[in-house]
């Protein structure tokens, strides 16, 4: 009888032991997929911004003399296929359930900010203002998009809702 009783703790304990071992073992994969989110988020985040440095900047050496109208436009058209190529990388995120609604902001902001260069260029090449509105109003847009998929991800990231 002792010895069942023997038996039957030890596999009580066993079962405790696996238990917080399978439990560990979840938590750490859960913080380490956590981790690879946030820097590949963060990485779509600094090509977007540097996107947008390089466009505003071709815009200056054009004002400047330096670049010609057609490379302008050349730059301006590589500058569209490559921003959307990057919005594409947000539709490759794995992020936790509790992010979702940040990468969709973030995702929203980016193809606003895109939208906003297009009219923009359009402007450019055109003349005609109501691309530039158009523009200035998407823009605005993107960041507005951009503030609430940031309070959204530090929301989720610290466990407070908004």
């Amino acid at each position: 009888m002792k010895k069942k009783q023997n038996i039957i703790i030890l596999a009580i304990v066993i079962t405790i032991i696996i238990g917080i071992i399978i439990y560990s073992y979840s938590a750490e994969q859960t913080r380490q997929k956590g981790f690879q989110f946030g820097n590949e988020l963060e990485q779509i985040q600094e090509n977007v911004k540097e996107l947008q440095t390089q466009f505003y900047s071709k815009k200056s050496q054009w004002e400047e003399g330096t670049l010609t109208k057609e490379e302008l436009f050349q730059h301006y058209e590589e500058h569209v296929k490559k921003f959307e190529e990057t919005i594409l990388l947000y539709d490759k995120l794995n992020p936790p359930e509790s992010f979702q609604s940040s990468v969709d902001l973030l995702k929203l902001s980016s193809q606003t900010q895109l939208d906003s260069d297009v009219n923009f260029i359009e402007w450019m090449k055109t003349g005609e203002d109501h691309y530039k509105v158009r523009s200035d109003s998407q823009y605005q847009e993107s960041l507005e998009y951009e503030m609430s998929g940031l309070v959204e991800f530090y929301s989720a990231k610290t466990g407070i809702q908004p």
